[in-house]
């Protein structure tokens, strides 16, 4: 990050900051979306298995790397302040937390995993492939959560081409070693969707050496001195991380987790509906990139331009990121609309299946277009630090429009499966009125941000 003087260096800039975070966002999905398509490739038993294990850990995740998020606008105002000396102990703090937190979910996986599995009722053979999938995961876990300690850092400082060019090279390591380890290639063992769990291990501690690799050797950050000088805990800046990285750790969860609902709903209505919703949801999921990017840019920059006593120039990033935004979203809706049919049959040759998808479609890509102006204001409002009012507001979007409104219209036969959408489409809608909302009140209402 550096200080900019007109608009379109700051457009510019925000540009250079959003594209490698895009590109790192779509290689994150897309490694993931290769080993759920390569374990389908495989068995039926080992997709189920890898599928229900992946969905188990994920929401953990989620909330997890929100929690480790809150080190983003922390660093982005220290150096806007060229307040650097603080920086490499609250990095170790960073470490603290994300290790607490890999030996939280690492316990809750020894002793409630086999009990859950049970209650789930699924089938035996897949849930032996479930259970050592997550054993093989297991092996990179800490370094999972270590990697957000050091890629937010790096983001911080603006390198987020680096970001871009680990985790690219993690996904083509991922996809290797699924491919060898899952059907037996190259030398390896055959073991089917367990190989997936090693492919993810595999790309956690590649990340991890080459992100603690950048941190020891770029000039920015080598003067950090970490690995080299020690710093124990300081309950302080764990506290500082946690008061901002909490709130949006719940806010991501309670996003996620109305998915989760929104997909048990849609089972009453048969596997075919199902298999439809959930199309439309990856399909989704994968645009949701976008507008993540923009928000995760959004806080590096006006989190830096507030660390410097930049007000204006913050604001003026903070539009940046909406009209980005808004050009993402009529992106969004032109590209969808001219290829629903298209896209209907990428993901089925089943009538029923494309007939719903392509119905669904048209509540989906105005999900899709709606958050991709919503999400970008989070990042905005984490870049100002204020993350508890994006906690309650995503309470009372996600859990107190989105549930009710869905639950009560797909009991009404006149709406069924598409009252849950219209629900989800209700969320979004709240959401993005109520972000809209805070961010105008806390830029021409709050003169001075509390740091």
């Amino acid at each position: 990050m550096y200080k900019t003087y007109s608009i379109m260096q700051k457009l510019w800039l925000f540009i250079k900051l959003f594209t490698p975070m895009c590109i790192t966002q779509f290689s994150l999905v897309g490694g993931t979306f290769i080993a759920i398509f390569l374990t389908g490739q495989y068995s039926t038993i080992d997709l189920a298995g890898v599928a229900t294990g992946y969905n188990l850990w994920l929401l953990f995740y989620i909330f997890a790397q929100g929690t480790l998020m809150g080190i983003t606008p922390i660093i982005a105002q220290l150096l806007g302040a060229q307040k650097t000396d603080t920086i490499p102990v609250i990095i170790y703090q960073g470490f603290y937390i994300a290790t607490v937190l890999a030996m939280t979910i690492l316990l809750l996986g020894i002793f409630g995993l086999k009990p859950l599995l049970n209650f789930l009722n699924l089938e035996p053979a897949a849930t032996a492939v479930c259970l050592e999938y997550l054993k093989a995961f297991a092996l990179g876990l800490f370094p999972l959560l270590w990697v957000n300690t050091l890629r937010n850092t790096v983001d911080a400082h603006g390198l987020t081409h680096y970001s871009m060019a680990i985790v690219v090279t993690s996904f083509v390591v991922n996809v290797f070693l699924n491919y060898s380890l899952i059907f037996g290639h190259f030398g390896f063992p055959e073991i089917g969707g367990v190989g997936a769990g090693y492919g993810i291990a595999g790309a956690c501690w590649t990340n991890f050496i080459l992100f603690s690799a950048v941190i020891l050797f770029h000039p920015k950050l080598k003067e950090y001195r970490i690995y080299k000088d020690f710093f124990g805990p300081h309950w302080h800046y764990i506290r500082e991380q946690l008061q901002v990285g909490l709130p949006i750790g719940f806010s991501i969860f309670f996003e996620a987790s109305i998915f989760s609902i929104a997909g048990l709903l849609m089972v009453h209505f048969g596997s075919a509906v199902v298999a439809a919703h959930q199309s439309v949801i990856s399909f989704t999921n994968v645009f949701y990139c976008l507008p993540l990017s923009i928000a995760m840019a959004a806080t590096i920059a006006v989190g830096y331009e507030l660390g410097a006593g930049r007000e204006k120039d913050a604001v003026q990033y903070s539009y940046i990121s909406r009209i980005v935004a808004i050009v993402v979203a009529i992106a969004i809706c032109g590209f969808t609309f001219t290829n629903m049919e298209s896209i209907s049959s990428l993901f089925t040759n089943d009538e029923e299946v494309y007939n719903l998808i392509y119905r669904f479609l048209g509540y989906g890509v105005f999900f899709a277009a709606i958050d991709a102006i919503g999400t970008p204001l989070q990042g905005i409002l984490r870049g100002y630090k204020d993350v508890k009012i994006v906690f309650y507001i995503s309470l009372v979007s996600y859990w107190g429009v989105c549930f009710p409104i869905a639950y009560i219209l797909a009991k009404k036969p006149a709406y069924g499966p598409f009252g849950v959408w219209i629900g989800l489409l209700a969320s979004v809608l709240a959401a993005g009125i109520l972000f809209t909302w805070r961010t105008w009140y806390i830029q021409h209402h709050k003169a001075t941000i509390t740091k």
